[in-house]
């Protein structure tokens, strides 16, 4: 089973070398995916195959930790299966492509001598063109208006960060001027990146306003993704019940720390104080060492490394999202650099958005509840242990599960607050339940937007009512739904 389980899982890497690269297998680096349709109907038939070994090789001969590696390894080629033959984002969701065409990795981890990541990082700037060329094909007339908006400001901030992040990347690493075909190649792609938002423009007039997937597909992609197979009326009443909890709890943090006033005015207090546009990045890091000690102190969760994550602006075609980390790959044997992304205010916004932004989503309290989230000892523990803990069969570490990574850090989240770390903090509770309603909010919005008629101006008012946030930050949390439904997990 296992040499089996690595056949499966080399197959997939060769199917999406950048997924390879990324883990740390650099024999995958400098390429990027073939998603022609001959590619993707070889792909289908290759994982059907692997499905049907799978169904016929029994229940893991009894050994639990097998039982369970099995499970991850049906799921995973079901989900990819799946994604191929019904969710189809080749079709109708660009969104779903545009992470492939990231080389930041290639420049921002030491893993191999600079001039060998430049190389490979200008292989795969020059594959760029055809890559886009094939998903211009691909793509059909069912794309949502607010999924190809989203990829419009994607794809054109990918163009942004080919021309300017990538310079400014290679000027930092000393190691001196790129050399002229890796400049060459990035103003190709970048070029053919905007040939490619061209054409998504062009279908904005005819975008139907329709972005939902629908019931079936929703379901399907519950259960191919994670396993769950219970009716999507049930799914629904548990986030139901759970906001309302949460809405029950965040009423009583809010008259504990200023009895008799409205929930809205308690929150806004505490929204009240934020970084500066200038300080959100060097606060976030005073904040982390702060949190590490904190872990260590309370002798909560062992932490098996001394490698810090570095704390950086989140690249521009990445901005849909508030806050995300970016590790060195489980695989990897040499690099160690892991980026925690924080989205900086936009210059463009006005000084109210710019406002909202700081008070809703960077205030102190949320600050410190979203790296509790991210790093500690949130997302970047878990991927210390993924590397440098127990040896894990190679299934566990590739075949990861969206509920179970982003529900270990929602537990962290709640941990941390029942612990000395917020003794004398109401406002740290107070905050905690915030961020577990966007949660909330997330979750109901995802089934109704996809599976109810819900539309994206009504989703943002339903994050504003049940999460207390800002118009800005819960139209982008709103807009994230259309083409990420998963993010209920």
């Amino acid at each position: 089973f296992q040499e089996f389980s690595q056949r499966l899982i080399r197959e997939f890497w060769n199917f999406y070398p950048t997924v390879g690269s990324r883990i740390g297998r650099h024999e995958y680096d400098g390429r990027l995916p073939d998603l022609s349709p001959v590619s993707v109907r070889r792909r289908v038939d290759q994982l059907g195959q692997g499905m049907a070994f799978l169904e016929a090789a029994g229940s893991g001969g009894g050994n639990a930790e097998d039982w369970l590696s099995l499970q991850l390894l049906k799921l995973f080629l079901k989900r990819e299966h799946f994604s191929l033959t019904e969710l189809r984002p080749l079709e109708n969701n660009p969104m779903r492509q545009v992470g492939y065409l990231n080389v930041a990795g290639y420049l921002q981890r030491d893993y191999a001598p600079m001039a060998d990541r430049l190389q490979a990082a200008t292989r795969v700037l020059q594959q760029v063109p055809e890559f886009l060329d094939t998903l211009t094909t691909a793509l059909g007339d069912a794309i949502g208006r607010p999924v190809l908006e989203m990829s419009i400001e994607a794809y054109s901030g990918m163009a942004r960060f080919y021309r300017l992040d990538l310079d400014k990347a290679v000027a930092a690493s000393g190691h001196g001027d790129a050399p002229p075909e890796f400049n060459d190649a990035r103003e190709a792609a970048a070029s053919a990146i905007d040939r490619f938002v061209s054409g998504l423009e062009t279908r904005l007039a005819k975008a139907p306003a329709d972005f939902a997937i629908g019931s079936k597909i929703y379901s399907a992609m519950l259960e191919t993704g994670e396993g769950l197979d219970v009716p999507l009326s049930q799914v629904e009443d548990l986030g139901q019940r759970d906001l309302e909890r949460n809405l029950e709890q965040l009423a009583q943090a809010a008259e504990s720390i200023s009895p008799g006033r409205s929930v809205a005015d308690v929150v806004a207090d505490v929204s009240g104080s934020h970084p500066t546009a200038e300080g959100l990045l060097p606060d976030t890091r005073d904040m982390l060492e702060d949190i590490r000690k904190s872990l260590i102190d309370l002798d909560l969760i062992t932490i098996p490394s001394e490698d810090r994550c570095q704390v950086v602006e989140t690249p521009t075609y990445m901005r849909y999202a508030f806050a995300a980390m970016d590790t060195a790959g489980a695989l990897e044997t040499q690099a160690t650099e892991s980026f925690y992304y924080v989205t900086p205010v936009e210059p463009e916004w006005t000084a109210v958005q710019q406002e909202e932004w700081l008070s809703t989503v960077f205030n102190y309290d949320n600050l410190k509840i979203v790296s509790v989230h991210e790093v500690y000892p949130g997302h970047f523990v878990h991927y210390l242990h993924n590397r440098y803990g127990r040896d894990l069969p190679l299934v566990n570490r590739v075949a990861t599960s969206y509920a179970f990574v982003e529900g270990w850090a929602h537990y962290c989240e709640q941990m941390m607050v029942e612990t000395e770390y917020a003794a004398g903090k109401p406002s740290l509770r107070l905050t905690q339940l915030l961020e577990a309603l966007v949660r909330n909010c997330r979750y109901l919005c995802s089934i109704r937007m996809h599976t109810q008629g819900m539309t994206v101006d009504q989703a943002t008012r339903f994050f504003m009512d049940n999460a207390y946030m800002a118009a800005l930050p819960a139209r982008r949390e709103a807009l994230r739904g259309t083409f990420d439904p998963g993010y209920l997990n």
